[in-house]
């Protein structure tokens, strides 16, 4: 039995908390009622998030990340001239 991964504030404290006791959603690590807030506030976090492009500009002016600092290849000469055994 996997129990939720969330912790939940004690009452009457906004320092302390403990782990929640709910046994976890099946394919989750958190129970129901943790599993719906993360959901919900992603959700909202999405909704209500102004758009920014400045990530996109930053890199529509710079060469492919895979290419950059690439070394050239080069052949591997054989030992015995170039005979394939």
């Amino acid at each position: 039995m996997k129990r939720c991964w969330a912790y939940q504030a004690i009452a009457g404290s906004r320092s302390a908390w403990v782990p929640c006791a709910r046994t976890a959603e099946d394919g989750s690590r958190f129970c129901a009622r943790h599993a719906r807030a993360i959901e919900g506030a992603v959700l909202g976090a999405l909704m209500h998030a102004e758009a920014v492009s400045e990530a996109v500009t930053l890199y529509e002016d710079l060469a492919p990340w895979n290419r950059r600092g690439r070394k050239k290849r080069q052949r591997h000469a054989n030992v015995d001239g170039g005979r394939l055994q």
